[in-house]
């Protein structure tokens, strides 16, 4: 018994992505943030990251805003 063959599917990954508009936009941040951490973060960049990680684990799951205050 023979494995199967993935063929690349341009037409299935148009139709995942119109139809996970979200989860697609979720993944590209979470893979720029990696990314820029992994790659280009100072040690001053990785000291306000972890600043604000632990505010978004104090109000999670509620959002912060551009201010790092709680949005209602």
């Amino acid at each position: 018994m023979s494995k199967r063959k993935a063929v690349y599917n341009p037409e299935a990954d148009k139709k995942w992505a119109r139809a996970n508009k979200d989860h697609k936009r979720y993944l590209n941040y979470r893979s720029t943030a990696r990314t820029f951490i992994r790659e280009l973060a100072t040690e001053e960049d990785l000291e306000e990251l972890e600043n604000l990680i632990t505010l978004r684990r104090q109000v999670f799951p509620t959002q912060l805003g551009k201010d790092n205050k709680p949005v209602e």
